[in-house]
């Protein structure tokens, strides 16, 4: 691992095409319903748009990072670690786009390495600046090599108030919401799907995509804080803490902070936390002071 010859290295930029069969495939996948969610899922519903968290889908693709100077991949190691994302506007219901992406930092975890990537979105045609995210990955076993352990770089999570949670929603995964989900978000990492490679990864069992569980949680959000409103979207950070099994339920504990909402989602079944650190800010949302991007 070299971080000084990782972060100086410039790829060419990513394009990325989508129409609204994709952007509703998506939101399928990460549990959108037709009752409640026409406007996701029905290309002719009034105000159809895609979900803000769909700019996951062009991010991964410009974020396949497994031939790049000074990081040696293991992908039987590699786990997504974390994830920020801000929009500067609504995603358009198709969209044509080019991505950049830039590695930040490594950073040196002793036992791992944490890659953070950086993807900047913009709208091919007009030069627009849609999104900024940043991927923070981390291979086991890859630590040790002398880096820093920490970075200016990093988005930082929030901190989970000690009070009980102003507002709970939960829904249940199918039994095939990773086969779904991978259709929708181009994350096809056998991990998802692959019995025999999840046992290769150290898993019984092929495990959710840790960015469908962050779909789902920001639905609940939405849901909970913004009347569903995907255009009130603004930014958000999770840690993805623990794996998930499609057909557990997903529980999304919510506090209202004033200026952000700072969320957790648990496994009902276990209480075990999946998506910890949390926090969503929605536009016109104020409280105590501005939140920090």
């Amino acid at each position: 691992m070299d971080p000084k010859l990782a972060t100086v290295h410039k790829p060419d930029p990513i394009d990325f095409e989508y129409t609204t069969r994709d952007a509703i495939i998506y939101a399928l996948g990460v549990g959108c319903k037709a009752k409640e969610d026409i406007r996701y899922v029905y290309e002719g519903a009034e105000g159809f748009m895609p979900l803000p968290t769909y700019i996951v889908a062009p991010g991964l693709l410009a974020n396949m990072i497994l031939d790049w100077p000074g990081i040696e991949f293991d992908l039987t190691r590699i786990l997504h670690g974390e994830q920020y994302i801000e929009l500067y506007a609504p995603l358009p219901a198709e969209g044509s786009l080019r991505s950049e992406t830039r590695i930040v930092d490594l950073l040196d975890k002793g036992s791992g390495a944490l890659i953070m990537a950086e993807v900047t979105t913009y709208d091919k045609h007009t030069g627009k600046k849609l999104a900024m995210q940043q991927f923070g990955t981390f291979q086991v076993g890859s630590g040790n090599f002398g880096g820093a352990r920490t970075s200016s770089h990093e988005k930082k999570g929030a901190e989970i108030p000690k009070r009980p949670a102003d507002k709970i929603l939960s829904d249940p995964t199918s039994v095939d919401q990773a086969a779904l989900y991978r259709m929708g978000s181009g994350d096809l990492n056998p991990l998802h799907i692959d019995p025999e490679f999840a046992t290769m990864s150290g898993f019984k069992t092929p495990i959710l995509h840790g960015l469908c569980s962050l779909g789902f949680a920001t639905r609940h959000v939405l849901k909970a804080f913004a009347n569903n409103d995907a255009t009130l979207f603004k930014a958000m950070k999770v840690r993805f803490s623990a794996p998930v099994l499609p057909g557990q339920t997903l529980e999304t504990h919510m506090w209202d902070e004033g200026d952000r909402v700072v969320f957790e989602t648990k496994i009902k079944e276990t209480g075990k936390t999946v998506v910890s650190n949390g926090y969503m800010l929605l536009h016109g949302k104020k409280g105590r002071g501005q939140a920090k991007l």
